[in-house]
């Protein structure tokens, strides 16, 4: 039931790095991440903003969003991919995106907050707002552009971890995702293990916490709509 897109092994298995990237200008990377999510819904298949698993994934973005922005002075939506491959981006402008087989992987409630809130980090840290190094890593997809930057996603990961924290999820999260990340075969592997590293160094256990294994039957229930839907495709679990 899913669209065939050449351009999405290319992504498989990303978590981190800026769809769109930025040029310095707040206001130019916000109008450019607008003409992004049009192009991604336009050639990608995104689930209806109506639709109960894209509901969830709204609703357990904006619990960790108001830690960084307790008013929602700005928009801030979170939209799912219909796609069976792990992998999540942020668009910029209060935009991000996962895919249904990252809700299929994750193993509870904490392990996908963790994933959107490294994404939300990116966009609470100016990282759309800033030149891009010229060590950065830029990659085609199509149309879009994806922009990766090592220390701006250890930044990222750190951040995340402080969200986890504050929305009430498992602080170690942060940490076993990346690592259950780390052991998916991709074309696409982008310093995971350089990543695990830095954030091992924080003295982050990834054992995990009372948080993590808490049963969200919310969570429950989406991970059950999106397995449904993938079938056969559906990866295992992290294990």
């Amino acid at each position: 039931m899913y669209s065939v897109i050449t351009v999405l092994w290319l992504i498989s298995g990303l978590f981190g790095g800026l769809f769109g990237g930025g040029d310095g200008n707040c206001r130019i990377a916000d109008e450019q991440a607008v003409r992004t999510m049009r192009q991604i819904g336009a050639q990608w298949p995104l689930r209806a903003i109506e639709d109960p698993v894209s509901e969830y994934v709204q609703r357990l973005g904006l619990r960790l969003v108001r830690v960084v922005d307790p008013g929602l002075r700005q928009p801030w939506d979170f939209y799912v991919l219909r796609n069976a491959e792990p992998s999540a981006f942020a668009v910029g402008g209060g935009h991000f995106v996962i895919s249904d087989g990252l809700i299929a992987f994750a193993r509870n409630e904490s392990e996908l907050a963790a994933v959107l809130a490294h994404e939300i980090s990116h966009q609470s840290l100016g990282h759309f707002c800033r030149r891009p190094p010229p060590a950065e890593e830029r990659i085609d997809l199509g149309t879009v552009v994806q922009h990766y930057d090592l220390e701006a996603e250890e930044d990222a990961d750190r951040e995340a971890v402080r969200l986890l924290t504050a929305a009430g999820f498992d602080s170690d999260a942060m940490l076993s995702v990346l690592r259950c990340l780390d052991h998916l075969p991709s074309p696409t592997e982008l310093d995971l293990k350089k990543r695990i590293r830095a954030l091992g160094r924080q003295g982050e256990s990834g054992r995990g916490s009372r948080y993590g294994y808490a049963r969200s039957a919310a969570f429950g229930e989406a991970q059950s709509l999106v397995k449904k839907d993938l079938g056969n495709s559906a990866r295992p679990e992290c294990r």
